[in-house]
């Protein structure tokens, strides 16, 4: 599955899946009228922002590629706190399940398993791999690719076939066999009279390649992105097309879910080494407007017209700059009726 990554359209398309799940960082305290949870949520602002969170999150949706991912902190003491300074990702293969025990992720050493150290960060996606029907679609695209070359160079070049008489001498035989060696190394040449030297073309279509090729692509996009479009090009397209490499939104939602699900994790490992009482902080990364612009003008429109008061935040959601002064705003009735 990591082989696929060279090509270049699973890079692209998980590259696109990745600017999906790139988004704000938030920690929700225990209880948000407490002080003590709000300092504590504060606390694990300042840890996530040291550990560069937009490279953890492509660490922790390894797992959601390749069915786990495993990250080892390292602790220091700040302040009084056993917080994580360092994280290392471990690859995939240095890791194995247990088949034959308990089912679990273990320490793969010269084929003897061991447990992997609690305070270890462990993701793993019950969901298939979104990689595995990446690998079909690339090595039936690497095939295909492979066979086609092999057409092309055993049957590519067009044929040549010299034909002399019957019962010929041996030399004319000879004269011949040099003739078609000369026409097929420079395209010249000459025969002895009598003969015949003919060219076939090989009936071939390199529009049958180009069919599978795009169809390999198509899956690969589907199974990224949740579309085809990665794969299709529009004739009629002025300027840069954004869509075309962008994630469905409910798959960006899910990846964020599961990363929330990851760092809560990752949290209550913290938590328990620091304060134990299991007041635990909840992480939520910022997840995208299910509700798509025009649909949001219309209702605020809507709302509007209906004499409602309209809060400047429904503004900014619109990306307009909004002053921080500005007050929530209601229609009036020019004529006061």
């Amino acid at each position: 599955m990591k082989e696929a990554m060279v090509d270049s359209m699973v890079t692209g398309c998980v590259q696109a899946r990745k600017a999906g799940y790139m988004r704000e960082l938030q920690i929700k305290p225990f209880d948000g009228e407490d002080s003590r949870d709000q300092e504590r949520a504060d606390l694990y602002k300042e840890i996530f922002s040291r550990l560069q969170t937009r490279s953890l999150f492509k660490h922790i949706m390894q797992a959601r590629m390749y069915k786990y991912s495993v990250i080892d902190f390292e602790w220091a003491v700040i302040d009084g706190k056993q917080v994580p300074t360092r994280y290392k990702f471990f690859d995939q293969k240095y890791f194995q399940y247990d088949t034959n025990g308990d089912g679990r992720l273990k320490i793969d050493i010269n084929n003897n398993l061991e447990e992997i150290p609690p305070e270890v960060l462990v993701c793993e996606s019950d969901d298939t791999p979104f990689m595995l029907p990446v690998l079909r679609d690339y090595i039936l695209k690497e095939f295909g690719l492979e066979a086609w070359a092999s057409f092309i160079e055993t049957f590519g070049e067009g044929m040549i076939i010299g034909y002399y008489p019957p019962n010929s001498s041996q030399s004319v035989k000879d004269a011949l066999d040099e003739a078609v060696n000369t026409i097929a190394a420079s395209s010249r040449g000459t025969a002895p009279k009598g003969t015949d030297i003919e060219i076939k073309e090989a009936n071939r279509s390199t529009g049958d390649h180009r069919d599978f090729k795009d169809a390999s692509d198509e899956g690969i996009s589907i199974s990224i992105l949740g579309h085809a479009n990665a794969a299709k090009q529009s004739n009629t397209q002025i300027g840069q097309n954004e869509s075309q490499f962008k994630p469905m939104q409910f798959i960006s939602i899910d990846d964020l879910y599961f990363i929330d699900e990851c760092l809560d994790q990752m949290v209550k490992t913290i938590h328990d080494r620091n304060f134990g009482d299991s007041r635990y902080p909840s992480v939520l990364t910022s997840k995208p407007d299910q509700v798509g612009m025009k649909e949001r003008r219309e209702n605020i429109r809507l709302w509007w017209n209906m004499g409602f008061t309209i809060s400047p935040n429904e503004g900014r959601k619109l990306g307009i700059e909004v002053d921080p002064d500005d007050e929530p705003q209601q229609k009036t009735d020019p004529f006061q009726y």
